[in-house]
């Protein structure tokens, strides 16, 4: 059956008290759907888009809700330094000169260090289109009606950052010339409110589930690998844990002639914690307390921490992972899940014939353009 609008990410209710701003997140999200089923229909050339906008179309028959799962720690840095977890470790953690972290699996974490151990390390998967949402309300998008009136709420922007990042925030270290900054010092250097790697936005996941609906062979042969459609089809990177991930189960659903689509609401979750032979220093298995959800919930977590409470005497830096000492926040990455779910309908429905790999690398997904992008962004009604 058809959804009635899209809801922000895990049903967070962050809009609920700011006029019109759930429809126009619902329209930026359906829109951002009709363009890419307009760019996958345009690649076809001949044939329908298997990717579909459950805002407009009626489904009816038995589905299936596959979750696509993957590590959160960047799996190019891993590769980067084979047999040297410690180097790779030290890097993922690093930022970027620009302040952009290097954590590129949909997954961006902070720590927090107190005498050169760590006592907290923030999680976030939070794309930066809802937060430009917050910031300014009105989505920017190309086509189709615009939702009168949708404005954002600069006050709650600012009142989510002192509570989840530091009281200390102000609503001038947040916009640059006017527009919400997601390089902001409090999103950089200072912290995490939500993912600043220009490759984790909610327009990647959308493209790359749209752009894997697209069978793709090369000299003769359907293509099913996942690195090798990647590069064959341009939608992400190839050797990252996530993209290719993503890419591959969607295609070997539209190889089996499904009717596809992202679940609503549409967002990109940490899934769980495994914290299985971790120890406290006296040898004892860790509390599952230590993880704490902050916002979403079980299953579909947009942001968490590790911490351990001060009753307990000792810091998160003192707890053993594999028997090593957590130094860094990516030991803990490694050992998270995150998520994305899928629908599929009808299965046999479609039978669009596959298409010869991209001339020259083909469009950048949506993901891929520089943070500053514009058709990313929400443009402000009163700056």
């Amino acid at each position: 059956m058809k959804i009635v609008r899209f809801d922000p990410p895990a049903n967070i209710d962050d809009f609920d008290t700011i006029p019109k701003q759930r429809e126009g997140w619902s329209e930026f999200i359906s829109t951002s759907f009709e363009r890419e089923i307009q760019g996958v229909e345009a690649d076809l050339g001949v044939g329908k888009s298997q990717f579909y906008n459950p805002i407009n179309i009626d489904t009816t028959a038995p589905k299936i809700e596959p979750a696509i799962t993957w590590t959160g720690f960047p799996a190019l840095i891993k590769r980067k330094h084979p047999g040297n977890e410690r180097a790779a470790w030290k890097e993922a953690d690093k930022p970027l000169s620009n302040g952009e972290r290097a954590q590129d699996e949909y997954l961006e974490w902070f720590v927090t260090k107190e005498a050169g151990k760590i006592t907290r390390v923030t999680f976030t998967c939070e794309g930066p289109e809802y937060w430009e949402a917050l910031a300014h309300g009105y989505p920017l998008i190309y086509t189709g009606p615009r939702t009168a009136g949708a404005t954002g709420d600069k006050q709650k922007l600012l009142a989510l950052y002192q509570k989840y990042v530091s009281p200390k925030v102000q609503i001038k270290d947040l916009f640059l010339n006017g527009k919400y900054n997601r390089l902001n010092k409090w999103n950089t250097k200072n912290g995490a409110m939500h993912l600043n790697q220009r490759n984790n936005t909610l327009g990647a996941e959308i493209n790359i589930a749209a752009q894997a609906t697209i069978l793709r062979q090369k000299g003769g042969v359907i293509l099913t690998d996942p690195d090798e459609l990647i590069k064959c089809a341009r939608y992400g990177e190839a050797g990252r844990a996530s993209d290719p991930t993503i890419g591959a189960a969607v295609n070997s659903l539209a190889r089996d002639g499904f009717l596809i689509t992202l679940q609503n609401p549409v967002g990109l979750y940490i899934d769980n914690l495994d914290t299985t032979g971790w120890t406290k220093p006296n040898g004892s298995p860790v509390e599952p307390g230590y993880w704490k959800i902050l916002r979403g919930s079980t299953g579909a977590i947009l942001r968490a921490v590790y911490q351990v409470p001060a009753s307990e005497g000792f810091a998160v830096g003192d707890i053993l992972i594999g028997g090593e000492k957590i130094e860094f926040g990516g030991q803990i990455a490694e050992n998270i899940t995150m998520k994305l779910t899928g629908l599929a309908f009808s299965k046999g429905k479609f039978k669009n014939p596959a298409k010869p790999c991209v001339p020259g690398g083909g469009s950048l997904a949506v993901g891929l353009l520089p943070a500053s992008d514009e058709h990313l962004s929400f443009r402000s009604l009163d700056s």
